[in-house]
């Protein structure tokens, strides 16, 4: 399988741990819910419309401790994973695992948007049925109707995991010709249960399928894993062959996708995204994928699991969004919501780099809307006695700093500092490495996790390093060198802890240029 990656690996093992005694509650959840005279999806919408007016209609809405202001998060009750991104209809429409009180079983939940930042919450997608608890998957525009479902006209079609009673999992499709209002195929599954297919093996580890148009053979492709890595292929969305399996591959939530290097339409590689922890390169012939790297780390930071890509773009972008949070924490002190958020939106790209062609993955142009109030600083001597952002104060803010390292042994950026409090995002000098320390960032629902410094090994480029750092009231996403290396964490600092530190330790550091702008809320 290549090389391993101890921060990647250790915590899917640990995720799987903690995901196994979830899904105990949720099946219970399941049973309950399929079992209910109340349960019909009408009366569910219904409430569930409700449930939007309310929020849309408190002028305080989205203002609970640690609620992220320009992240998504949902109304209420458990999120996870990113399902479904695609464009359809003018709008972004991103669908995301939901436990809601209203449906305590897994489902589709649904929001919408214009620009990629704002975004409007609709109606759950995909309930929950007799055939399990609706988990991870895809959705793409079948523009020239190949499944038939929509009268020779584009729709919708949404390609997802039934996770049964018994715990085994199958493929089912959903479609929809307004993107809203989803029907489930009478014929579902499209792929069944892996022991219930000759010559496939007795696993119930088999889900979240993503879904492309693979234009040089004229076909659907879907990888879906769960466990060892699979490939189907279809005329229709409805009826799918097996093409390969990559019995060395094991991962959830695959995707996988075509990227030119350094923007040539000549040169390029297939990317195999293992749930953003890690990403390989390779080649794809329509079959069978031929990985052509090792496991490269995608994000180092905790807190970033289930990357999953936008489908249809109109503008052939390659655009990301991650599940902002981790299956290991307890007690997670929010309220009326868990499961974290999304993280912002990515551009994703292959350059060639020092160590070779890479991964970079770049916030949307989208993003610069959200900005406020600039300040701006060049050419500063930054000290150890020195703090040249002293009195400043800010919780949701964008950063974006270029150091030249001197004689210091270490600089960066401290962050949400407060009595006995911060956050700091720094490189280390000796050991070439980005890193973000969260030790001190305020309450720790798992001391061993947050007491944990993350760090991504970087080198300087023309003797300067490059720091990009998202601030909101609960997390922090930090994109080093333009791109190259990510670390992304949830922290959960008092609301007085608001300070702001420029530092250096061991000597003097050059701050070439200093950007640091107030964000936008997007909820109010």
């Amino acid at each position: 399988m290549g090389n391993t990656y101890s921060v990647p690996n250790r915590y899917t093992r640990l995720h799987k741990a903690v995901m196994l005694l979830c899904l105990s509650a949720a099946l219970l959840a399941v049973t309950s819910y399929v079992n209910s005279s109340t349960a019909s999806s009408e009366v569910k919408m219904e409430s569930y419309a409700d449930i939007i007016k309310q929020m849309m209609a408190n002028p305080n809405r989205y203002t609970e401790p640690y609620r992220d202001q320009y992240h998504f998060t949902p109304i209420e009750g458990w999120m996870n994973d990113p399902n479904g991104l695609v464009f359809f209809g003018g709008k972004w429409h991103m669908f995301y695992q939901h436990r809601h009180p209203l449906a305590p079983a897994m489902s589709w939940g649904h929001a919408i948007s214009t620009d990629l930042i704002h975004w409007e919450h609709v109606q759950p997608a995909i309930l929950p049925d007799s055939q399990g608890m609706i988990f991870s998957g895809s959705a793409v525009v079948d523009k020239n109707d190949t499944s038939g479902f929509f009268g020779g006209k584009p729709g919708v079609v949404a390609i997802y995991t039934y996770h049964g009673a018994d715990n085994y999992e199958d493929q089912a499709i959903a479609y929809s010709a307004d993107g809203i209002n989803f029907t489930k195929y009478e014929k579902n599954p499209v792929i069944p249960k892996l022991k219930d297919i000759p010559g496939q093996p007795d696993y119930k580890d088999f889900r979240d399928p993503k879904v492309f148009w693979h234009e040089p053979t004229k076909r659907w492709i879907m990888v879906v894993a769960g466990g060892l890595l699979r490939f189907y292929s279809s005329p229709n969305l409805r009826d799918w062959t097996f093409e390969s399996i990559n019995s060395n591959i094991e991962t959830e939530c695959p995707d996988f996708y075509e990227l030119p290097i350094d923007g040539s339409a000549e040169n390029k590689k297939w990317v195999l995204s293992g749930g953003g922890r890690w990403y390989m390169l390779g080649k794809f012939d329509g079959k069978i994928f031929t990985p052509e790297s090792d496991q490269i780390p995608m994000n180092y930071g905790v807190d970033c699991y289930a990357s999953q890509t936008f489908s249809d773009v109109p503008d052939g972008r390659r655009i990301m969004i991650s599940w902002l949070y981790w299956w290991a924490y307890k007690d997670w002190p929010t309220q009326p919501w868990s499961g974290g958020g999304m993280t912002i939106p990515y551009e994703l790209k292959l350059r060639t780099l020092s160590d070779g062609v890479r991964l970079v993955q770049e916030p949307v142009k989208e993003t610069e809307a959200l900005r406020g109030e600039r300040k701006y600083w060049d050419n500063q001597t930054i000290t150890p006695a020195s703090n040249i952002l002293d009195g400043m104060h800010g919780k949701t803010l964008e950063l974006i700093a270029e150091f030249q390292p001197g004689s210091a042994s270490e600089f960066g950026v401290k962050m949400r500092k407060g009595k006995d409090e911060e956050t700091i995002v720094g490189y280390r000098v000796a050991d070439k490495k980005l890193f973000l320390d969260r030790s001190h960032s305020g309450l720790k629902t798992n001391p061993e996790i947050f007491d944990k410094v993350s760090d991504a090994p970087m080198e300087l480029i023309d003797g300067k390093v490059k720091m990009r750092i998202f601030l909101d009231w609960s997390s922090v996403e930090v994109i080093g060198n333009d791109g190259a290396k990510l670390i992304t964490h949830r922290i959960l600092p008092s609301d007085a802890s608001d300070g702001l530190e420029v530092y250096a330790k061991g000597g003097e550091a050059k701050l070439v240029s200093l950007n640091v702008y107030e964000m936008k809320s997007v909820w109010r």
